[in-house]
């Protein structure tokens, strides 16, 4: 059978259903890489850490003002979730990491 009759013989519904799961692997892996790149993120500084939550925080917020699709919503809390949900290390990391900011600031303003 050449191309021509399986299009020809092959129902529409089944072309589209084809197409949408093309298009739901496409933006699966899209978020498995955004998921990746958060966690890597998240892993080498306490301050990227903190900013990827604002980020996730922020467009859980635009969306629901947007009145985005449910989905997308629990999708982008998802994300955030996860990514509290790093390890003891790095809550440690990230209160030690402030320490030393409040203490350098601290510095500063002795010395002007």
């Amino acid at each position: 059978m050449n191309l021509a009759t399986s299009l020809a013989t092959t129902p529409p519904e089944d072309d589209v259903r084809d197409v949408l799961r093309a298009m739901d692997a496409d933006v699966q892996a899209s978020l498995a890489l955004t998921r990746a790149a958060l966690h890597t993120l998240a892993a080498l500084s306490p301050a990227l850490w903190r900013a990827a939550d604002l980020a996730l925080e922020e467009e859980a917020e635009n969306a629901q003002r947007r009145a985005a699709p449910q989905q997308m919503i629990d999708i982008v809390l998802q994300a955030r979730l996860r990514l509290q949900q790093a390890p003891e290390e790095a809550r440690k990391a990230m209160v030690l990491e402030q320490a030393l900011v409040d203490a350098a600031d601290a510095l500063r303003a002795v010395a002007a």
